[in-house]
């Protein structure tokens, strides 16, 4: 059974009410929750693997969290910072062409047909 993907919309700039927001902080903050969760099972297991008590693996484990955590807010935003960089770059670099003057004609055309057409269903 194929799938059809006519319902899915792109979201460009015009769209966006502020296209900067759009996914801002979310790579930073994945991985620094990422990086948090896996610090944290990693001394788990290398501390259940030592034969250390609880209270010491589970304070050695909230610790290690604590520090991952920061660090992959770090990458995250530097991560972030870089792809924003390169995107802002590769916009600049390659602008949008302008649209032939014919085509811009005929979308002032087409526009002013529906306004009239609107103008006569509502008189309708």
């Amino acid at each position: 059974m194929a799938k059809s993907y006519q319902d899915i919309k792109i979201a460009d700039e015009q769209s966006l009410t502020n296209p900067q927001e759009y996914l801002a902080d979310i790579p930073a903050r994945l991985v620094s929750g990422v990086l948090g969760l896996m610090g944290f099972v990693t001394a788990c297991v290398v501390g259940l693997l030592a034969g250390n008590p609880g209270v010491v693996v589970l304070s050695r484990a909230l610790l290690a969290m604590l520090i991952c955590v920061f660090v992959g807010r770090l990458l995250g935003i530097i991560g972030e910072m870089c792809v924003r960089e390169y995107v802002e770059r590769y916009k600049s670099e390659r602008p949008r062409p302008n649209k032939p003057q014919q085509l811009v004609d005929l979308d002032r055309a087409n526009h002013e047909h529906q306004e009239v057409v609107d103008r006569f269903k509502k008189a309708a």
